[in-house]
């Protein structure tokens, strides 16, 4: 089964995806502080999508629901796709299903910027401020996975899945799979 997803590009994205016919993305494009955050998902989409058909491929990103199951294809009236300014392509594609890994994309910042474990309940994650539960690095990595879960709703986190933001990753993009190309400038 397909599901319909919208990727932003910059224009040099834009521009390979039609060259070439296929758009791969590489580490060099990672922001430095970002990259462990990107290599823990790397290692998950291979556990749960399969591997990259080159080694040194880093995920493609796009959504699933911007703003909400009502909302979700990126708004490009607002600001955040790109630098203010810059000429940018809202691209909407379809994928296989079994080629996607979904994640929630507020609970994606634990493994990005806070490295911190992803409480079950809001008692848990206090304790856990408090430093009354330490967990340990594996145990850490292990409450990442949540942002995988799409049922997963523990208010003090996150919302229901028709209230989520969530994110879309693979390993590349096909000029094939594009349907449609919203060519803008971002705010």
């Amino acid at each position: 089964m397909k599901v319909k997803l919208w990727t932003i590009q910059n224009e040099k994205g834009w521009n390979e995806l039609q060259t070439k016919g296929v758009l791969i993305p590489e580490e060099k494009y990672i922001i430095p502080e970002w990259k462990e955050g990107y290599s823990w998902l790397k290692s998950q989409m291979i556990q749960r999508i399969g591997t990259p058909k080159y080694n040194s491929q880093f995920p493609i990103w796009a959504w699933f629901q911007h703003y909400d199951e009502n909302k979700r294809k990126p708004d490009l009236r607002k600001s955040g796709h790109l630098p203010s300014g810059e000429i940018g392509y809202r691209i909407e594609i379809e994928k296989e299903e079994s080629e996607v890994l979904l994640s929630d994309f507020v609970l994606w910042h634990w493994p990005l910027c806070y490295k911190d474990y992803i409480a079950s309940s809001e008692e848990e994650a206090i304790k856990v401020d408090k430093e009354e539960i330490v967990y340990t690095e594996e145990e850490v990595q292990k409450s990442w996975e949540k942002i995988f879960d799409m049922n997963f709703d523990v208010e003090y986190y996150t919302l229901p899945f028709a209230e989520k933001k969530i994110q879309a990753t693979f390993w590349d993009l096909k000029i094939e799979d594009v349907i449609k190309v919203d060519k803008f400038i971002a705010r």
